[in-house]
Parts: C-alpha cells; sequence; structure tokens
C-alpha cells in the first residue's frame, strides 16, 4: 500500500474504477515514468518533465478534489509543408549522460549535470545563476578550466558555448 493512499482518487470515485494513477509528490524525489529524469515545471495542479514533457497529476491538487486529467483530450497533428529540423552546429556531439562538472558562477563553484558535450561548447541542466552572472568558467575532467557563455535555454536545459573554442 502507498504512503499516499489516503489521497481520493480523481473524479470521486474508487481507485479500483480509474485505474493506476501516477501522482506528483512535492515532498520527494519525483521519478519521471517516461524518460526516469528528476527535473519537474511545477504548476498550479500538474507537474510537466523538463526533459520529455510527461505531465503528472499534483498529488496536492487531488487532495483538494481539482480533476486534472478530467478535461477532453486532443489529439496533436503535424503540420504539412513544416521544415524539418537542420543541424546547425558545426561540432559533433558526445553524450555525456551522467557526467557532472563544476561551474564555476562569479567564482563560486557550482555542480553542472551535462547532457552532452562538443568542441564549441555543452548542454547541461538549466541553472538560474546563470542568468544574472558576470563570469561564468567550466571545469572539465582534465582540470582545465575554460569560459562559458549561455547561448540558448528550453525547457530543463541551457547551452553553453566556450567563448574561445580554439583554446579548449
Amino acid at each position: 500500500m502507498n504512503a499516499h493512499s489516503s489521497i481520493p482518487p480523481f473524479g470521486g470515485g474508487k481507485a479500483s474504477a480509474r485505474g493506476y494513477q501516477v501522482l506528483f509528490h512535492a515532498d520527494t524525489i519525483n521519478h519521471c515514468p517516461g524518460c526516469h529524469g528528476v527535473n519537474w515545471l511545477v504548476g498550479r495542479i500538474t507537474a510537466e518533465c523538463a526533459r520529455c514533457g510527461t505531465a503528472l497529476p499534483l498529488a496536492e491538487a487531488a487532495s483538494m478534489g481539482l480533476d486534472p486529467v478530467g478535461h477532453k483530450q486532443v489529439a496533436l497533428h503535424l503540420v504539412a509543408g513544416g521544415k524539418p529540423y537542420r543541424e546547425r552546429r558545426s561540432d559533433k556531439r558526445q553524450p555525456a549522460d551522467g557526467c557532472v562538472l563544476t561551474l564555476h558562477i562569479d567564482g563560486a563553484p557550482r555542480a553542472f549535470a551535462i547532457e552532452d558535450i562538443s568542441a564549441g561548447g555543452l548542454k547541461g541542466e538549466a541553472i538560474e545563476e546563470v542568468f544574472s552572472s558576470k563570469e561564468m568558467l567550466v571545469e572539465l575532467e582534465d582540470g582545465s578550466v575554460h569560459p562559458v557563455e549561455v547561448r540558448w535555454r528550453t525547457g530543463g536545459f541551457i547551452g553553453l558555448a566556450f567563448i574561445n573554442p580554439g583554446q579548449r
């Protein structure tokens, strides 16, 4: 039996009538059922995985009787004639799942989990402090330190570019 079993099911019916419902619990680490990620964008009644976009209802919303899954489902369709994504990077990316580097933000070291790295930069978890920083340095596994700057942000990720990629 679940520690959170006292939460009433959505729609007020029995749990056996609606099936198994995965809920987001704010007081624990939640692993996404879609990609096993742990970074979430939390709203009023749902939380969305920052990595893959899977949405889960908040357990707190369920306890208040809100029904985020009771709305009509909408099908998504591809738009005909849309342009396919074109890779614009000139450097080949190397996957780095599970690799944690040190990012120095205005001199303060911070753990930085990265997704991939290339000769031009790296992709990693979004850290709010980088957007107001004056200087950022990334320390690689070999101990070398390189200045970086933010190039993009999407979902729970940021792209950092090496300022002097030729010196890397």
